[in-house]
């Protein structure tokens, strides 16, 4: 395997594109092939056999292009998915997780609120990792029907976001971190901050971008080159591939106005 050889980042949509952003930001040399099975949006609640599938489509086209490895930028497709592919393949595997350990550490014994699908917070991987965390703080989950829906058609920074979050925040008070459990959400992160601006926000996308930096000097697949390029793959291309670069400019923008949260 080459260390000129591509990236894949795999998602239902356009959330992915926040783990992108970011791996863009810390390793602008690579190489990178982004999946989005659109056609398959959204995977919140899709049946986990749907989600499998769609996966598994992915990485095998995404090897048959020769990538070094995989980032399941998705946390639900991580939680449900991740360990079926992980048996088929010898590249290295990389997946998303709330990132309620980090929360929990700044946190210690105040409020968190974990904001992510009603999938991901049903599967075990996630009850593992709070029973592992729930000592430390009080934890409250945020099931978020439809929110990765609203940020897939657009709707991330404008009075149809402010509406949804109006009403799942209803109520909510004294928060000091927010978890966003979800890699769609950090498109809203000017509008939470809105709603919570003192509470610290935690996306997983950090961790797992740090995570992919530290595997790829592990097994010297670091490139040398100073710039890479991005190949933009997906199940329903009329919808995804026009808005593709504004999506990515978005996030691209959020993140190096909050120092790369």
């Amino acid at each position: 395997m080459k260390e000129t050889n591509p990236i894949g980042i795999f998602d239902s949509g356009v959330g992915g594109i926040s783990v992108l952003a970011r791996a863009l930001i810390s390793l602008p040399g690579e190489n990178f092939i982004y999946y989005a099975d659109t056609a398959n949006f959204p995977y919140g609640d899709k049946e986990p056999a749907i989600i499998k599938k769609g996966l598994c489509q992915a990485a095998e086209t995404m090897n048959a292009k020769g990538i070094k490895t995989m980032v399941v930028a998705c946390n639900t497709a991580t939680s449900v998915a991740i360990e079926d592919i992980r048996a088929c393949y010898d590249f290295p595997i990389l997946g998303m997780e709330p990132a309620l350990k980090p929360a929990v550490e700044k946190a210690e014994n105040k409020r968190v609120a974990v904001l992510a699908t009603a999938l991901t917070l049903r599967e075990s991987k996630f009850h593992k990792l709070l029973a592992k965390c729930q000592s430390r703080g009080q934890i409250i989950n945020l099931p978020a029907p439809g929110l990765a829906d609203l940020v897939e058609q657009g709707h991330y920074n404008d009075a149809e976001g402010e509406k949804y979050l109006t009403q799942l925040f209803q109520g909510l008070k004294d928060i000091d971190v927010i978890v966003l459990g979800c890699t769609h959400y950090l498109f809203l992160l000017p509008l939470i901050q809105k709603y919570f601006p003192q509470a610290e926000i935690i996306d997983g996308g950090l961790g797992t971008v740090r995570h992919l930096a530290h595997v790829l000097a592990e097994h010297d697949l670091k490139t040398k080159a100073t710039k890479g390029n991005i190949e933009v793959m997906t199940t329903k291309p009329s919808v995804f591939l026009p808005r593709f670069q504004g999506h990515l400019d978005y996030i691209t923008a959020i993140l190096k106005q909050n120092n790369n949260i």
